[in-house]
């Protein structure tokens, strides 16, 4: 009875895993191909349970697909804090690009400083704050209550006293808004930069998938296998594994 449980719920977390692939399949999150790779590990898991494919199959299928079931809604909101740290980067793209055109132009200065407050750079925001009430002095009353809140905020904020650039890893200025080194945009990469982009999710899957296969297949020569030729053969499965997943995580 407990066997007949265990391979019930495995196929109750594979049937889970398959839908959430599909789903991201039809998002854009992962690939088609990516999709059936991981719903083609799950199905197998949940196949081998049902034959007892090799030892501990039911424990294994478990421990991946419960372990990915875990791990699948926090990467799921991971991604969505990711894509609205990419809206915020082309936010403050745009602002600096106007700053850039006129530095002295007051309505550019503002939203320069509102994305860079939004953004969490509050160093960045105070800077460019000032800056905007002193080209309009006598019309920028609420903008100095403002700037007052931010100044009392960012004494109690950790300061760096510069921006670092993402690209090349120069110290600039914390009003600068392009790098004097390689001249890339300071504030949309620094927004951006503290995130993994979205191509984490795709890993993550075929990252999965090869980790299961090779536990699985570790498992598999454990029984067929005896003495030094198990051992070194479930070494072997091991680091191959090991290396697609480095190769995976990797690339780009």
């Amino acid at each position: 009875m407990e066997y007949v449980l265990g391979v019930m719920l495995v196929w109750l977390l594979a049937a889970g895993w398959i839908f959430l692939l599909v789903n991201w399949a039809v998002t854009g999150d992962v690939s088609a191909g990516e999709a059936a790779i991981g719903s083609a590990v799950a199905l197998l898991l949940a196949i081998a349970c049902a034959q007892r494919a090799f030892p501990y199959v039911i424990p294994f299928s478990l421990a991946t697909l419960g372990g990915g079931a875990i791990a699948l809604p926090m990467l799921r909101a991971y991604l969505n804090r990711a894509a609205h740290a990419q809206m915020d980067a082309e936010l403050i793209e745009r602002a600096c690009l106007a700053y850039e055109f006129d530095a002295k132009n007051y309505g550019a200065l503002i939203n320069l400083a509102e994305a860079c407050y939004k953004s969490g750079l509050l160093e960045q925001a105070v800077y460019h704050l000032e800056r905007a009430i002193q080209q309009a002095p006598i019309m920028a009353a609420n903008e100095k209550r403002r700037l007052r809140m931010w100044q009392d905020e960012l004494q109690h904020h950790r300061t760096q006293g510069y921006t670092p650039c993402m690209n090349c890893g120069a110290h600039e200025a914390v009003g600068a808004v392009r790098c004097t080194r390689c001249q890339r945009l300071l504030l949309p990469a620094l927004v951006q930069g503290r995130w993994v982009p979205r191509q984490l999710a795709r890993r993550a899957v075929v990252a999965w998938a090869i980790a299961a296969g090779g536990g699985a297949l570790s498992l598999f020569w454990r029984e067929q296998l005896v003495g030094l030729a198990a051992l070194m053969a479930i070494l072997t499965t091991l680091g191959v594994a090991l290396g697609l997943i480095v190769w995976v995580v990797r690339k780009a």
